[in-house]
């Protein structure tokens, strides 16, 4: 597409990057101005207005007949999409029960991932009709005119119907609409980890604030809104909350400190059970604010663990349609380190739908079985040692017979380490994190930390395919990856707690992390 709009093949994979940044640019710095506006006017009404903004810059993308254009929709767009944070605050407000909350939480996910597989299969099949399908749409036709209008204009259809269903159907959440500040309210009915962008109402909760303690005013304080680049396809959903149980996966993942885990054996084996003392000689139970350092050595190298996954994981699924879509500079079967495969749009979309049910399988049934067997610390170190793998295959794919069945085995490889060792590395950023009242200002940094290096790897990796050529491109995620590995050797290793995974596809299955990890090593 890019190519189409600019009238030139040269520096393609550039621009095609910033097509990915552009959106997700827009959402993160207008994110929080709509949480704002939905702690004020409702839920509800945010959430319409971004499907809205959705569809109007759907509709220019698919008119656009200059990239400059299409780059604006795409801001627009994101602009717009405040949404997807207020819809998580949704669904943290709809539920009632909390031994509910981890099912509710897991939708998310599992609906990310279905929508992945249809978009990319509807956007493959139904781009540039005219060309797939001369007999139907004719090639001075509005088709033929807007190539990229179809599949846009089913979007919009799609989202309308949304809204539609939305305004009729979808019931107001926000706390502030529903009872005025002359009612008696609960304030922990209202005030909660959960309800990241409530706003305290005035009269009484201010009353009931006051004669709070520190500890207890501490969790009552909502955190920061997340946001999540909602356009960007991934493994796995790029939303996720250290204080949810879902650690962005479709399960619900407990984890119990080590010292619990020892309890549990011992009182198994009738030995008398020692009391549980933090690393620092205090009692866990905080009754207190917490008043240490939030961001101790592991926290900070985990997040940066997080940080370069994340920045090789976005170049890959950036630059991936660049060089399925790019045309070969040698003969099918030789060595091609600069050009492409030379692949149809439908090519590509059949690849990512593929590839999405084949996520959606290892997310579902996988991983639980793999991290359960596997280990915490041996499921992070193993996903990092061999991320570089598939980043090694995509240079030599022109040379390679079957070329289909390894890319198909490059989009697997990158899937499965990606599903596995987010989750692993967030559930070890939880556990070292040394304080529950610090988790939000943990969090937050995380997810700025990953997000600005899923924001900054397409055009630069589009920069390095433009320079060097495919190989390049490829060599450079696959150093960026073996970065990664070099950094494991500055991760501590600890006493990982009992982990408990609670799949709605599977029983429910323990992970005892309890084992040193030089051990596990």
């Amino acid at each position: 597409m890019v190519e189409d709009l600019r009238g030139t093949a040269h520096d393609a994979s550039f621009f095609a990057g910033l097509l990915v940044s552009g959106y997700a640019v827009a959402e993160a710095i207008t994110c929080p101005f709509w949480g704002m506006l939905s702690d004020r006017y409702g839920r509800k009404p945010i959430v319409l207005i971004g499907l809205a903004g959705v569809a109007v810059s759907s509709l220019i993308f698919g008119l656009a007949k200059s990239y400059w254009v299409a780059l604006l929709a795409r801001f627009v767009g994101g602009a717009l999409n405040g949404n997807v944070a207020v819809m998580q605050t949704m669904v943290a407000e709809m539920v009632k029960k909390p031994e509910h909350e981890p099912k509710a939480y897991a939708v998310q996910p599992f609906v990310w991932t279905l929508g992945g597989i249809i978009g990319s299969a509807m956007g493959g099949f139904l781009a540039q009709p005219t060309v797939f399908y001369p007999s139907i749409f004719p090639a001075d036709g509005l088709f033929g005119k807007y190539p990229y209008l179809m599949p846009n204009i089913v979007a919009v259809v799609v989202i309308i119907l949304a809204i539609i269903q939305g305004a009729i159907f979808l019931e107001e959440t926000n706390p502030n609409e529903l009872v005025s500040d002359d009612d008696a309210i609960d304030t922990q009915s209202i005030m909660s980890e959960h309800t990241p962008m409530l706003r305290a109402p005035r009269a009484s909760v201010s009353m009931r604030r006051r004669s709070m303690r520190p500890s207890e005013l501490h969790s009552a304080r909502p955190p920061r809104p997340s946001f999540v680049e909602e356009g960007l396809p991934g493994p796995m959903g790029q939303m996720f909350d250290l204080r949810r149980a879902s650690f962005g996966t479709m399960h619900s993942i407990r984890l119990q400190p080590a010292e619990v885990a020892n309890i549990r054996r011992e009182a198994a084996a009738n030995r008398p059970v020692r009391p549980i003392v933090s690393r620092r000689g205090t009692s866990r139970v905080e009754g207190g604010a917490f008043k240490g350092k939030a961001f101790n050595y592991t926290v900070v190298m985990l997040i940066a663990a997080l940080t370069i996954i994340s920045y090789h994981s976005m170049a890959f699924i950036s630059i991936l349609p660049v060089h399925l879509l790019d045309k070969p500079l040698t003969p099918l079967g030789q060595l091609d380190m600069i050009g492409g495969l030379g692949y149809t749009v439908h090519d590509v979309g059949i690849y990512l739908a593929i590839n999405g049910v084949i996520s959606l399988f290892i997310q579902g049934i996988i991983f639980p079985l793999f991290v359960d067997k596997v280990g915490i610390w041996k499921s992070l170190v193993w996903m990092v040692v061999l991320f570089p793998i598939p980043y090694m295959i995509m240079p030599f794919l022109s040379a390679l017979p079957f070329t289909q069945l390894f890319v198909y085995l490059a989009l697997v490889l990158q899937s499965f380490f990606g599903i596995i060792v987010y989750p692993v590395a967030l559930i070890m950023l939880k556990d070292a994190t040394p304080s529950s009242q610090v988790l939000g200002k943990v969090n937050g940094a995380a997810m700025s930390a990953c997000c600005l290096a899923r924001t900054v790897s397409p055009p630069l990796v589009g920069v390095i395919y433009s320079a060097g050529g495919s190989a390049a491109a490829w060599f450079s995620c696959a150093g960026v990856a073996v970065l990664g590995i070099a950094q494991l050797f500055f991760i501590p290793r600890k006493k990982m707690g009992h982990v408990e995974v609670d799949s709605a596809l599977l029983a429910k299955t323990d992970t005892d992390g309890t084992a040193d990890h030089h051990a596990e090593a």
